[in-house]
């Protein structure tokens, strides 16, 4: 079996990749939750992000303004 076709493949987006390394019962979690929600893992762990990012981004304008 010619195992190079599974190493290069087309990604269907030109955003920006990133790897993390999480604890293994985060990705069991994850997992379960992406399951329930029918998501990729990836999916979720985008729209996770976005949402934490978002409150944070919120939070350092309002104490910017503070200042």
């Amino acid at each position: 079996m010619n195992y190079d076709q599974f190493l290069y493949f087309d990604v269907p987006t030109k955003k920006p990749r990133t790897t993390i390394y999480i604890e293994p019962e985060l990705m069991q979690a994850l997992e379960k939750r992406a399951k329930k929600e029918k998501r990729t893992i990836s999916n979720l762990c985008n729209l996770l992000i976005e949402q934490a990012m978002s409150e944070w981004l919120e939070q350092e304008k309002t104490s910017e303004n503070e200042t």
